[in-house]
């Protein structure tokens, strides 16, 4: 199997291809069998893509099948994906190998671009540690990462911190907070006012994922 292959079916296995494109690239490959089994290659081939449960089946049980394959968590994390802080350790896993490289700085605290020492891939992160205690990884192709290294702009997928909140809100089960001034709602809504002065009561209380009254109260 050669690299690209190997590309092309982890994009399929983590979500990031869709099904029917995959299903047109996969029947046009001769050389797969042996690699990935008798069992396994003629689900895939003869699939029926649109279907969502069989192909959740499917991407299921090829990312078992190749997760020997990995040396890094790199392939496994979607090119838009989000990694929960602690539970079953993903997070541990997944930034052993990556090294931050460049921060954005000033008052874009959450943004960085790490590269994985293993296979080289660059990745820009939003850390959350505030409401949704999440990572946000987009994949960056070479092209991105080169210009964002040299200084050029950043891609604008976390650019704000409303838009990092949006996907926690979107990825996400929200958090309930003991405290309903908890001094993170309280320095997360201020943000979220200097960001965007005319932002709403309400629209703060969906990306914090509490009720309009509690924050009013922030």
């Amino acid at each position: 199997m050669t690299e690209d292959q190997l590309s092309e079916l982890w994009a399929f296995a983590r979500g990031d291809r869709v099904a029917l494109d995959f299903e047109k690239w996969f029947l046009s490959q001769n050389d797969l069998e042996g690699t990935l089994g008798e069992d396994l290659h003629w689900s895939l081939a003869s699939a029926n893509y649109g279907n969502r449960d069989e192909v959740w089946k499917l991407r299921k049980a090829l990312a078992a099948k190749l997760e020997p394959t990995k040396q890094c968590e790199c392939m496994s994390v979607r090119d838009l994906g989000v990694v929960p802080m602690g539970g079953d350790g993903l997070d541990e896993r997944t930034f052993a190998t990556l090294e931050r490289i460049k921060e954005y700085g000033g008052k874009l605290w959450w943004l960085y671009i790490s590269k994985c020492n293993v296979c080289r891939e660059h990745w820009m992160i939003a850390q959350d540690e505030r409401i949704y205690d999440n990572y946000y990884l987009k994949r960056l192709q070479p092209s991105e990462a080169d210009d964002i290294l040299n200084g050029g702009g950043w891609p604008d997928d976390f650019i704000t911190y409303e838009r990092v909140l949006k996907l926690g809100r979107t990825l996400s089960q929200p958090w309930t907070f003991s405290d309903p001034r908890s001094p993170s709602l309280v320095w997360t809504a201020d943000d979220l006012r200097n960001e965007r002065p005319d932002i709403t009561i309400e629209e703060i209380a969906y990306l914090l994922a509490i009720s309009p009254a509690e924050a009013a109260l922030l």
